[in-house]
């Protein structure tokens, strides 16, 4: 289907249900794996905590890992898809990039080339995503943000590319270093707008993010550049 779209197209968005660049969960997997097989979501304080067992006293959070990219069953499909799409930017000269959602919380990556020299609009392997959700249900805890975070690092794909999470809330809305110093992932209900720069053909992203007082937002953005005409770099 892909390759029947119109040469015209310089930008693919792909929506995704969960994000496809998005710190390693293996750790947190196991863990949940090891409160289910010890009993440990009988203990009363487990117990209440309702984000993290559900109302048949399972860990809550199990089934949403196992529904990640990253969670280790899906690792080598991913690998295929995004090789795949790498292929398809290259040979049509398309710009990719993936919005998703579904972890109630905010942020920004990309998949690039693993040479730093090659600037994003000569770099087919070049994939930004964004993250955004969601504008009603409650932020996970703290501590869900503070364990994403810690695995929000620099991976690599395969040997030509690599994957990682921007810091782009250096600053929360209220003007202080995000809980945590949690730069990379903002856990406050968001929406994202999107606009093309007709000049350039890049795209402007802004991620809004609600304020304290539940007053009006405070926008995050991200620019992404076009693919330039003829890249053809391995």
């Amino acid at each position: 289907r892909l390759n029947g779209l119109s040469p015209s197209v310089r930008h693919l968005v792909i929506f995704l249900g969960v994000p496809i660049v998005y710190p390693r969960l293996t750790y947190i997997e196991k863990t949940l794996s090891g409160i289910k097989s010890m009993g440990l979501t009988k203990l009363s304080f487990i117990a209440k905590q309702k984000s993290l067992v559900n109302i048949w006293g399972e860990p809550e959070l199990s089934d949403d890992m196992n529904d990640h990219w990253t969670s280790s069953v899906h690792m080598e499909e991913r690998k295929v898809f995004i090789l795949r799409l790498q292929e398809f930017a290259r040979t049509r000269n398309v710009r990719v990039t993936f919005v998703a959602g579904d972890v109630h919380c905010c942020g920004a990556g990309r998949f690039a080339s693993a040479n730093p020299a090659l600037p994003p609009e000569r770099d087919y392997r070049f994939m930004p995503q964004i993250i955004s959700s969601a504008i009603m249900n409650i932020p996970p805890p703290n501590m869900v943000i503070r364990a994403v975070h810690a695995g929000a690092k620099t991976y690599e794909l395969d040997r030509f590319t690599d994957e990682k999470m921007y810091r782009l809330f250096e600053l929360d809305v209220n003007g202080r270093s995000p809980p945590n110093n949690n730069t990379k992932m903002l856990a406050r209900r968001n929406f994202s707008s999107y606009v093309e720069d007709l000049e350039n053909h890049s795209m402007i992203v802004n991620i809004h993010v609600q304020n304290e007082n539940n007053q009006g937002t405070k926008a995050y953005p991200v620019t992404i550049s076009a693919l330039a005409p003829g890249n053809n770099v391995v």
